[in-house]
């Protein structure tokens, strides 16, 4: 069995994750103004910037990648996110939201203007379409697209069966509440395609965006 260490970072509404072999990925980014926090998080957990492998994307919404530009200042790191939401990370903009129900109808008129003011190009950026290996990151693992809340969703698989998913699932009322599909869809079928992809790959838990873990038993 793997020993990867993950470490959820609570940051307001959005979770950034710390897993950890024998090198370092952090996950997601949350919103920006939080890239002192994480630094200070790295350091709690005994991690120097050095020891940081990777910083990866699960898709390009705001709240997942805000602060990634604040930490890219300090480190000199790849960035790996999906070809198709690559665009949005490098626009500094919000991907498309697709809300499913009345109140995330609401928050997409705010969330669709959010912009990153001060960005840069990533100097070492991994962008992958299906599948992308870590074992050069110092993690037994693998990045695997998981669409369904955006077109180029992703997760980080681990070979012991945990999954940092992004925003694939959520509980209903983000931090409490039965699990099942974010608020934010862009494709059902593609859903229902990635959760199944996830149990046929072994995956028993999921480290999402928002939120404690999550079983995937607990998603019918």
């Amino acid at each position: 069995m793997a020993g990867e260490i993950i470490e959820c970072i609570s940051l307001g509404w959005a979770n950034s994750y710390l897993v950890t072999g024998k090198k370092t990925i952090i996950v997601d980014t949350s919103n920006p103004g939080n890239g002192e926090k994480l630094l200070k998080a790295l350091q709690e957990n005994g991690i120097e910037p050095e020891d940081v492998a990777m910083i990866f994307i699960t898709h390009g919404h705001i709240d997942h990648y805000g602060s990634l530009f604040e930490l890219l200042k300090v480190m000199d790191v790849p960035v790996a996110i999906h070809y198709a939401d690559d665009i949005y990370l490098r626009r500094g903009i919000q991907g498309p939201l697709y809300p499913v129900n009345f109140i995330a109808a609401l928050i997409k008129v705010v969330g669709k203007r959010l912009k990153i003011k001060k960005r840069f190009t990533p100097r070492q950026q991994l962008v992958f379409e299906d599948e992308l290996d870590l074992s050069e990151y110092g993690i037994e693992g693998k990045l695997v697209a998981t669409p369904g809340h955006t077109q180029g969703s992703a997760s980080l698989v681990l070979a012991d069966g945990r999954a940092v998913s992004g925003d694939l699932v959520v509980r209903r009322y983000l931090r409490w509440g039965p699990a099942g599909p974010p608020p934010f869809l862009h494709d059902v079928g593609q859903f229902h395609h990635s959760l199944q992809l996830l149990r046929e790959g072994g995956v028993h838990t999921l480290y999402p965006g928002h939120g404690a873990p999550i079983s995937l038993s607990e998603v019918e």
